[in-house]
């Protein structure tokens, strides 16, 4: 087809299946068809292992593409096997899909290309991917049973103020009742929601509005990055998350033989905080002027003794990506175990709060009814 279509004048730039149907749709709207933590460890994990045995990474990625049960991914691996044969590398092809592959994906492969060392590399982000998944999804589990319980009392509460209160008012004003301080308080906030409704879900809106673009900003961001570090019990748990991220990252890399100097970028920026990533900042200008890793770091104030200690060693005796590792697992399993410390003892604290303020609304509902029994009688 390249050959006749050469001979009859025209110019052969590249060949490719026409982009339409479900393919356009999803090219479109990429962030509409998202594609799961599972698919993309698997991906990794199968392509790691053909490249490992010799096989050519377009005839890898065919193969995997037609094994992948999402629409949205075998479209990005059509787009990826095109960008290949046009020349591409392959973290430059990936880069082109960010709502599946992240940063930190398109970094680690980058950086293995350049060491040679691709299929460990793969190998090493499919762990890396399945156990930060694991540890989302504990989490999300974990706050299932107090989001339930929130949904319903804020239902409770609203049904008695809004439908069942209003239905006694008139009839309390009959007998003339005298109403209960909390009846009236409960009054007094229904009547005002009824008046002002309208204002309070505009301004309601505006503020999350607003606060969702001032957090996107730099100064936003730079803002919730350093307060979320000092809240009680949450700052230690991210703290955790972060050092982990980094350990992880920087000790998987280094054990897939990428030097320290290719992979140390990319490690700062998978801690995803901007007061971490400045912090490592330093550290990698002293690493550059040969003050080694673990006295930088020490100097920044971010890291544990434990932390420091550990990395101290595995510097000495040659063996700093153990470490790293190391540490990363102490860090998840302390991790785990603060979230579960965390939601233990949210749920007494979610409960007695849930517990008083349906109780109040209820108190409220059922007080003025022996007021009106009195005035009956």
């Amino acid at each position: 087809m390249h050959r006749n279509l050469t001979l009859r004048g025209y110019r052969v730039v590249s060949l490719r299946p026409a982009k339409g149907g479900w393919n356009w749709l999803y090219r479109q709207m990429p962030t509409f068809f998202g594609v799961s933590t599972s698919d993309l460890v698997l991906f990794s994990r199968q392509l790691a292992t053909f490249l490992k045995v010799g096989v050519p990474i377009t005839d890898a990625i065919s193969l995997l593409r037609s094994g992948t049960r999402s629409g949205a991914f075998r479209t990005a691996l059509d787009d990826v096997n095109d960008d290949l044969d046009d020349g591409e590398s392959f973290s430059i092809a990936i880069s082109h899909h960010p709502h599946i592959f992240s940063q930190l994906y398109i970094d680690m492969v980058r950086a293995a290309e350049y060491s040679g060392s691709l299929d460990k590399v793969l190998l090493q982000i499919a762990i890396y991917l399945q156990r930060q998944d694991t540890a989302l999804k504990k989490l999300r589990s974990a706050m299932i049973y107090p989001g339930i319980i929130v949904t319903l009392a804020i239902v409770v509460c609203g049904v008695l103020v809004v439908v069942v209160l209003p239905n006694f008012v008139s009839l309390f004003n009959e007998f003339n009742t005298e109403l209960p301080l909390p009846t009236k308080l409960l009054i007094a906030l229904g009547a005002f929601a009824q008046t002002w409704r309208i204002h309070i879900v505009v301004v309601t809106l505006l503020f999350i509005f607003g606060s969702f673009i001032f957090l996107q900003s730099k100064p936003g961001r730079v803002f919730w990055d350093h307060l979320i570090l000092r809240i009680p019990v949450l700052g230690t748990i991210v703290v955790f998350s972060i050092v982990e991220r980094f350990t992880r990252t920087l000790g998987t890399m280094l054990r897939a033989g990428i030097p320290i100097s290719q992979t140390f970028d990319v490690a700062a920026a998978s801690s995803g905080n901007i007061r971490y990533r400045r912090g490592l900042e330093s550290v990698r200008q002293r690493m550059v002027t040969g003050d080694g890793f673990s006295e930088p770091l020490a100097a920044t104030g971010l890291f544990a003794p434990m932390v420091l200690r550990m990395v101290r060693v595995g510097e000495e005796t040659g063996t700093l990506d153990q470490s790293l590792e190391q540490i990363a697992d102490f860090l998840a399993d302390e991790m785990d175990y603060k979230v579960r410390n965390m939601i233990a003892l949210m749920e007494p604290a979610l409960i007695i709060t849930v517990g008083g303020a349906v109780g109040f609304v209820a108190v409220s509902v059922i007080l003025p009814m022996y007021g009106l029994l009195k005035a009956v009688h």
